[in-house]
């Protein structure tokens, strides 16, 4: 209503009629959620076109990139759980009402940028997910990924298949044998080989365990104020050109993904969905990281047109007034 409402007074579309609510979701149900997904991919385009070529946006160079996975809480409509958590219900034991799905994302931690998306069962795994996003990445880039992605799957896709640059968050025990090693010998940093384990040798023949080599990485302790401790694992090798300092640093960039889910569960309130369909819930889904694409590109020129260099633009503040410009955005 709103739109239409705007549109007419401020003559961009003087004979606007609004359209009832019960019209659009009929005419949503035959739009495939894919064309949300590729309007996704085409703003994202646009926004890379149009970002200033500035290095604070990169790191040594190269993009960085996190992959990390949410849960989201959905209608509580048969298709929805059937399609995202069938055993979701009040008479499953230990479950809750409510469905939820996973949604894993390819952000850009420096432009805060969300560039593609997954959207799976909530059984779904993040590291297959997490493989899914790889080919969205642009060549020359670092991944930065949390303590539930790593695995000598990933590492060899990675690096031999899309040869990238990656820093992954390790616990410090129940992980590979090479880090508790590393983490009993009391060094800050090493340089070891991860290979994979005899449960997943086991699943191979022995034709394609000689095409599994060990992998070369390098280890960083991390201590945490609680008095625990992790490790970085990554395969920026250099320590001269890229110092332990500043690869710990790097990972903690990785935050921002964080703050963009918050942002839209809390600031774009995406769980509120209006559609009861799983091919609806992709599309608001995908909607709402076009409209943060937008945002964000919108945000970034305002800034270099109008405002000094202690000024900031807001994101709530630019979302909202471009909900309330819509009739002129379009």
């Amino acid at each position: 209503g709103t739109l239409f409402r705007n549109a007419r007074r401020s003559g961009l579309w003087p004979e606007a009629e609004a359209v009832h609510r019960s019209a659009l979701s009929r005419a949503r149900q035959k739009v495939p959620w894919k064309v949300f997904q590729e309007t996704v991919h085409d703003a994202v385009g646009v926004a890379y076109d149009l970002w200033p070529d500035e290095p604070q946006y990169t790191w040594h160079g190269m993009s960085v990139y996190a992959i990390d996975g949410s849960k989201y809480t959905l209608p509580a409509t048969e298709t929805i759980r059937q399609e995202f958590d069938p055993d979701s219900g009040l008479e499953h034991a230990g479950k809750g009402h409510y469905p939820q799905c996973l949604v894993s994302t390819l952000y850009d931690v420096f432009r805060r940028l969300p560039v593609a998306r997954t959207i799976a069962s909530i059984h779904g795994s993040e590291r297959e997910e997490a493989a899914a996003l790889l080919p969205r990445v642009p060549e020359k880039s670092v991944l930065l990924f949390d303590r539930g992605y790593p695995s000598y799957d990933m590492f060899r896709l990675l690096t031999k298949t899309y040869h990238q640059n990656f820093v992954f968050r390790c616990p410090a025990s129940s992980t590979f044998p090479a880090v508790e090693a590393f983490v009993k010998s009391g060094k800050s940093e090493a340089t070891i080989w991860i290979t994979p384990s005899n449960k997943a040798l086991a699943t191979l023949s022995a034709r394609q365990r000689k095409k599994l080599k060990a992998i070369r990485v390098r280890v960083l302790l991390l201590h945490h104020p609680d008095g625990s401790v992790s490790v970085l694992l990554t395969n920026l090798l250099n320590r001269r050109l890229y110092p332990r300092e500043h690869i710990i640093d790097l990972y903690f960039r990785r935050w921002t993904v964080e703050t963009y889910y918050r942002d839209e569960k809390v600031t774009l309130q995406i769980e509120t969905f209006h559609s009861h369909t799983p091919n609806g819930i992709r599309q608001e889904l995908f909607a709402a990281m076009s409209m943060t694409v937008i945002a964000r590109t919108l945000m970034i020129l305002a800034a270099k047109a109008c405002l000094d260099e202690h000024q900031r633009c807001q994101f709530k503040h630019a979302i909202l007034t471009l909900a309330a410009e819509a009739a002129l955005l379009v």
